[in-house]
């Protein structure tokens, strides 16, 4: 099986003109930096993956996926982040091949505006090309039918983003 990842990072750029700075290198006192156990999004127009890592960044896991057209997706997903203890979101940020940002990129960036009204958690935006590709080739290889990937496939590419995003980062498994 051949994974697939992508390293991309970038912050999140909300409409107020706030820009958190998390940059490639992730600075030791900066505010926004992200803290372990972390929770990842996997941000969909119709559905919203979740997956979460241990306290060491040492495992991913899908967790669930929230409906998108429920408005109280923002609430549900803070039950998640108070169970399991997320310090910081990392949300999947759907590029087209050629690095630009088309209409789900910019869906993305509006779903993150919502959360922000819920949470000062930090977030930042990881780039997810090919993250649900992966996800999928991985479901198949365990052996699974075409019902039960469609069932597990979002909260399986935002364990794949969120895998990406801490190898991009071991400094925070420190």
């Amino acid at each position: 099986m051949t994974t697939a990842f992508c390293s991309i990072t970038d912050s999140v750029k909300l409409d107020s003109g706030a820009e958190p700075s998390i940059s490639k290198s992730l600075p030791e006192k900066s505010p926004e930096k992200p803290q372990l156990p972390l929770l990842a999004l996997d941000i969909g127009m119709k559905r919203i993956g979740v997956a979460v890592c241990d306290r060491l960044g040492i495992s991913c896991r899908g967790v669930t996926y929230l409906h998108r057209n429920d408005k109280g997706w923002p609430q549900q997903l803070m039950k998640l982040i108070r169970e399991y203890g997320s310090k910081g979101i990392v949300a999947g940020l759907p590029k087209n091949m050629d690095g630009s940002e088309g209409v789900q990129a910019k869906d993305a960036r509006k779903a993150v505006r919502q959360l922000s009204e819920v949470t000062q958690l930090p977030v930042v935006f990881q780039d997810e090309r090919l993250s649900s590709w992966t996800a999928k080739e991985r479901l198949y290889a365990q052996g699974l039918n075409e019902k039960k990937v469609k069932e597990k496939i979002d909260q399986t590419a935002a364990a794949v983003i969120l895998e990406d995003f801490l190898q991009t980062y071991p400094e925070l498994k420190r």
